[in-house]
């Protein structure tokens, strides 16, 4: 059981960065990336991701933009310069945000107006709260009256999402574009085999618990996710993977969470030898009451569509006036199926991560197929103040080492 945790936890990792190495050993990054001395982007509309950020490295990057005369797109401009319904901008790029964490209110939104930038933020409309505890004015922190650390505190509290009365005051500005990120940003699992439990140290995420795969109790999904010590977890992809999901045996499910409980709930995992107990009583369990049931290919086909529909609806209820026209897979995963359920849900863009049938955005290129670089890479673009590319990965690599030694830890 510890190998089947500790090789899922590899996998992850393997999905989330292995499309990075192979992007930059193959190339499928846009040219700018590699050139030495670009002197243009020569017709490349580079789309950046981000997520949580923080105030002195996020407006590095907005200085280095504003220093060499770059200018930011919408959503709406990027999809009429994809379709050559307007011309491209000299100097375009895009700064896309997943999730709409705190941040983007107490960081971004303020830096953002400050430097004359837009973005597009990607919404879990699901996981939005209406109201928050006020953030921090950004004000406060630029005069040194607050700190960095209280700036970004409400990020890994209670309210770590921003609030619709704080989307309302963005979108409400035009600095901020609001679209579509899935209705829950959730995982279903794909396969009867065991990679884990719910467990003290499990890693839920810093937000929306959006790490735990999703359960049905009596039928009814539980889009919180807020699901008790004990619970067996099977292998997992997103839902737009367009993979079948797989419903486990609440029986066998519900008699593991007894178990834990009953042999002294978070205590019980302070023993050395927890999982092999517990993978045992599994087992004897699943043996006497059996499997669950995977869906059908037309009913994971409709549970896309009806997320993603959703979604769209739900964000344009909340901002009125919004035309939501634009989507971007969670963890840059999708599928043929989610691409047509997304245009038949009413997209005309779509945003992914790297992929290896297109390098590049340009007049031209297919609206749904729209790549996107790590914020990191805004330094390679042509400009003063360039980066080295060996430099910019090494912070990488030394910026992931903690976090993936940390998740080791937990499969142990």
């Amino acid at each position: 059981m510890m190998w089947a945790t500790i090789a899922n936890k590899l996998r992850w990792s393997f999905r989330k960065n292995w499309p990075d190495v192979v992007g930059l050993l193959a190339r499928y990054y846009p040219p700018f990336v590699f050139a030495e001395h670009p002197k243009s982007l020569d017709g490349v509309i580079p789309v950046f991701v981000f997520h949580s950020v923080e105030p002195v490295s996020f407006e590095a990057q907005l200085t280095f933009l504003k220093n060499n005369g770059y200018v930011t797109l919408n959503g709406d401009e990027l999809l009429a310069v994809l379709k050559k319904e307007q011309p491209l901008p000299d100097n375009a790029v895009v700064l896309t945000f997943d999730d709409g964490t705190a941040s983007l209110y107490s960081v971004a939104y303020p830096l953002l107006k400050k430097y004359g930038f837009r973005a597009i933020s990607f919404l879990i409309p699901g996981c939005v709260p209406d109201e928050a505890p006020p953030a921090p004015d950004y004000g406060l922190y630029e005069h040194g009256q607050i700190s960095r650390q209280a700036l970004l505190e409400r990020e890994r509290g209670d309210f770590p999402l921003c609030s619709w009365q704080e989307i309302r005051k963005m979108h409400d500005s035009d600095v901020i574009d609001f679209q579509a990120h899935t209705m829950y940003h959730h995982l279903i699992h794909v396969s009867p085999q065991l990679v884990d439990f719910l467990h003290p140290n499990y890693d839920f995420y810093f937000y929306a618990n959006i790490h735990v795969p999703l359960y049905y109790h009596n039928g009814r999904p539980n889009y919180r996710r807020n699901e008790p010590l004990g619970t067996p977890v099977y292998r997992a992809e997103p839902r737009m993977s367009g993979r079948p999901q797989y419903f486990d045996n609440e029986t066998v499910r519900e008699a593991c969470v007894r178990f834990v409980q009953e042999s002294g709930g978070m205590h019980f995992f302070e023993q050395p030898h927890w999982r092999r107990e517990l993978v045992q009583f599994f087992r004897d369990q699943r043996k006497r009451h059996g499997d669950g049931r995977f869906e059908s290919q037309r009913e994971a086909y409709q549970a896309m569509l009806d997320d993603l529909r959703q979604c769209r609806a739900y964000i344009e209820e909340r901002l009125p006036g919004k035309r939501v026209r634009h989507f971007c897979f969670p963890w840059f995963i999708g599928s043929d199926a989610a691409m047509q359920a997304a245009q038949e849900a009413g997209y005309e863009a779509l945003y992914w991560g790297l992929r290896r049938d297109v390098r590049a955005n340009r007049p031209g290129s297919d609206p749904l197929r729209i790549v996107r670089l790590e914020d990191r890479y805004v330094y390679r673009l042509p400009g003063a103040g360039r980066k080295p590319l060996t430099d910019l990965l090494k912070d990488k690599f030394l910026q992931n080492l903690p976090l993936f030694k940390q998740r080791l830890r937990q499969s142990l």
